[in-house]
């Protein structure tokens, strides 16, 4: 496993001062070469941080352990018995939708003070997001707005998170915590366990530990931003290990085009000829519907990324 001691890190509060330029690298570099970073003094409280972390823990605890130790009791037996349990991940979770439309009200289990902390950690996450792009704007050369503009399709984003646990797993051989994947939306920020490691990112052919740290927010670029660059950021797999102790804490917020968004490289990163040199077949990625590139991503998720794209190239050829 290669060591992490140069992983990205962004000390959001540089971006401020004359270090500009050199935390501005950091993320330049990140996006291209290791497809993820972590951000620190990045706005969001550690206060409400902590009552997330708290409340979601709790959450888990009175909620859905129970439920999750029957599905262990199985795919254990299971692979004791010589199955192959590799196709199933060893997560419990649950899903939160916040835009186009909120089911914040619609989740069992949840209370009200709950309900109120995650919508005001959602709230945060969002500003911190549409910062991020602007930020990237920036780092690439494009006009302020162009990726929220790129992602807003004529509903706005698609948003949501994804808050997830990965229990102690007796048998980390037998399976993993969540399969190797590429991200199919636009930008991920994820807040995860600062005791609990597994989340590790493939890189130059070795996996790397993604680190925990305290209070920080680990991005990353999905597969829609590789395109609409160019291929000059780059989505890259990832995975979870399982541990045979520890319960890891992770709460994954996709910040995503809407349904409708038609997704294509910017004309800016393509050539000098922009639109026209794209129309000539310049363009190394296609021009597709955002919720198009989805279906076919349900069904190929846990595969390699580049087939997913030339089946949309495919798909406009025979269109």
């Amino acid at each position: 496993m290669a060591a992490t001691a140069s992983f990205p890190v962004v000390n959001m509060e540089k971006l401020e001062t004359e270090e500009k330029a050199t935390a501005m690298e950091i993320i330049r570099d990140a996006c291209e070469n290791w497809g993820f970073f972590e951000l620190l003094n990045h706005g969001i409280s550690h206060e409400l941080m902590d009552e997330v972390e708290r409340l979601t823990k709790a959450h888990y605890a009175n909620f859905r352990e129970a439920k999750f130790q029957e599905f262990a009791a199985r795919t254990l037996e299971a692979g004791d018995k010589g199955a192959d349990v590799k196709d199933v991940d060893w997560e419990s979770t649950f899903f939160v939708r916040h835009l186009p439309a909120s089911n914040l009200a619609d989740l069992p289990d949840v209370d009200d003070h709950y309900r109120q902390v995650m919508k005001q950690f959602a709230s945060e996450i969002q500003k911190l997001s549409e910062k991020l792009l602007d930020l990237l704007c920036e780092n690439l050369g494009l006009e302020p707005g162009y990726l929220k503009s790129a992602f807003a399709g004529s509903n706005g984003p698609t948003f949501g998170t994804k808050v997830s646990a990965y229990p102690p797993c007796p048998r980390p051989d037998l399976v993993d915590g969540l399969r190797a994947h590429t991200d199919a939306g636009g930008i991920i920020l994820l807040f995860q366990d600062d005791q609990v490691s597994g989340l590790q990112l493939l890189k130059d052919g070795e996996w790397v530990d993604v680190p925990p740290m305290r209070h920080a927010i680990v991005v990353n670029i999905g597969d829609q931003l590789e395109v609409i660059t160019n291929g000059r950021y780059k989505s890259v797999m990832h995975r979870v290990l399982t541990r045979p102790d520890g319960n890891r804490m992770s709460i994954a917020s996709f910040y995503n085009p809407g349904a409708d968004a038609v997704i294509f490289p910017a004309p800016a990163l393509v050539g000098a000829a922009g639109a026209e040199e794209e129309r000539a077949g310049q363009a190394t990625y296609p021009r597709f519907v955002f919720e198009d590139y989805m279906n076919l991503y349900v069904r190929h998720k846990f595969e390699a990324k580049e087939p997913r794209f030339e089946a949309m190239k495919s798909a406009i050829a025979t269109a």
